[in-house]
């Protein structure tokens, strides 16, 4: 029961033993029978860490470029004095050559995210994560700290920065939790433009608005400053003018929900002010909570069983996506299928517009929207800079692929609208993503034993004290579906 979900709950445990036994379990005894049964399965809790280093070691011979450190501190024993043949466990962060490598093919954004640890000791794991051009998520770094703080999030952003990626102009999704902020702060990260470009996930604002003024239709209005109109996979409506319209209206709420929305740089939370396009329309972290998701079963293992996870499930990843990839290049397509239902509809749309150029170089034209069926009407006029990349809607710079109005510019002056589709779109791309080789590690006895040094223990601080424990987070209202704008509503807002 326990080997095949770890995340199976207390009261689970207790209503089957009464079930099967007709014999009612206390919580505190089920609770120790799970801790002893993860144990036997996954290894002992405090030999676990022992073994971290020599797994760790292990894993990096069979995988070069692997990067891991394990921060330690001393360790006082009982006499008050420093014993140097052991060593307190305090952070561990580990990332694998094969995700370094696939990042360079991948969108250039990191979502960073934090989750707490269940079991026997306590912890925080946190993870980085990003997308491929397939809407793969793939998680490229891990820590387990010991509390999420401006310590421990600057330590994670720097082993990035240094062992991960050096790339420039990464667009980093976070909340706005303090420590994360004062991490990005510090130069010495490594995440401050030109290195990287620092913006807020929507749904942590507006669920910070609602704690800090208690009006949930007003926080849903916030929400749809973001969704105003969907489009084709849900996305957003990235028209500033549309935008600045409603946040118009939205301060006039009251003079301190102004200076509070007035507080945060739009750059950091708007799809529309997202100039450079660095976002991807992705306005929240929901990529590193589905990885949390993930990886929720394993937050209940002994350390080192949890990061032999990690390495396993990447491995699928790795393997069926490059698969994947691989059978619809042999199909010849070209493109990942996402992006061509998205362009096959804005094609259909483009039909409809008028074009007018406006230079002799055939770089900067109007489009006119037809007539519109749904809202009977004419629509709207936009403009179009195909030297620059952009367009007055918003939708070519945010998902970097043409939107309608590209497309019908680019029909009338007979050139190629695929030429502007971003390149991590391509499934050669994402083929490469997913090429990196990986190697089974065999059996844990052929794990050289430990070398002379100090040996690896938990702090003592880091025991989870005896009691119900909490297995899920508390919900709020960032757990609700958030509405969606109607069609009606959409056509309105034009």
């Amino acid at each position: 029961m326990v080997g095949g979900r770890p995340s199976v709950p207390i009261a689970a445990i207790q209503e089957r033993i009464s079930g099967e036994l007709n014999y009612q379990v206390s919580y505190m005894k089920a609770w120790l029978a799970k801790q002893r049964a993860l144990a036997k399965v996954f290894g002992n809790w405090v030999e676990s860490y022992a073994g971290l280093p020599r797994w760790l070691g292990y894993m990096s011979s069979f995988s070069p470029g692997s990067y891991y450190y394990i921060y330690t501190d001393a360790y006082i024993g009982a006499d008050g004095l420093v014993d140097g043949s052991v060593r307190k466990f305090r952070r561990v962060f580990w990332t694998f050559k094969q995700c370094c490598e696939a990042f360079n093919y991948c969108k250039p954004m990191i979502h960073i995210d934090d989750t707490f640890m269940y079991g026997k000791y306590k912890g925080t794991l946190l993870i980085a994560t990003t997308q491929d051009g397939n809407s793969n998520i793939l998680p490229i770094a891990f820590a387990i700290v010991e509390s999420e703080s401006t310590s421990s999030w600057g330590w994670f952003l720097r082993l990035i920065r240094q062992h991960v990626t050096q790339k420039q102009g990464i667009c980093l999704i976070s909340d706005r939790h303090a420590g994360i902020k004062a991490a990005v702060r510090d130069a010495r990260n490594g995440w401050q433009p030109p290195n990287a470009h620092h913006v807020y996930c929507i749904r942590h604002i507006a669920s910070n608005f609602n704690h800090r003024f208690k009006n949930a239709k007003l926080k849903q209005e916030l929400v749809m400053m973001e969704r105003l109109t969907f489009v084709t996979c849900a996305s957003y409506e990235p028209c500033l003018y549309l935008f600045e319209r409603r946040l118009a209206k939205f301060r006039q709420t009251s003079p301190a929900i102004q200076a509070w929305i007035d507080g945060i740089s739009r750059e950091k939370w708007s799809l529309a002010c997202d100039i450079d396009g660095g976002r991807f329309s992705h306005m929240t972290t929901n990529l590193a909570e589905s990885v949390n998701k993930v990886f929720k079963g394993a937050r209940n293992m002994p350390i080192t069983a949890l990061v032999k996870c990690t390495y396993v499930r990447l491995v699928d990843y790795f393997v069926q996506r490059g698969i994947a990839a691989r059978d619809q290049l042999q199909a010849r397509q070209v493109y990942c299928h996402k992006v061509m239902v998205a362009l096959a509809k804005n094609h259909e749309k483009a039909s409809a517009h008028m074009v007018r150029t406006y230079n002799v170089e055939r770089t900067r034209f109007e489009v006119e929207e037809g007539f519109n069926q749904r809202t009977h009407r004419n629509g709207y006029r936009w403009s179009v800079q195909l030297d620059e990349r952009t367009c007055e809607c918003g939708r070519f710079q945010a998902f970097r692929y043409p939107c309608d109005h590209v497309i019908a510019t680019c029909t009338r002056q007979s050139i190629n609208y695929y030429d502007f589709v971003d390149p991590v779109y391509k499934l050669e791309t994402v083929r490469g993503a997913y090429k990196a080789q990986w190697w089974a590690l065999g059996n844990d006895l052929n794990i050289p034993p430990a070398c002379d040094g100090p040996r690896l223990v938990p702090g003592p601080t880091m025991v989870r004290v005896r009691g119900h424990l909490r297995s899920t987070r508390i919900r709020n209202e960032m757990d609700l579906t958030e509405p969606q704008p109607s069609r009606r509503n959409n056509s309105l807002q034009r």
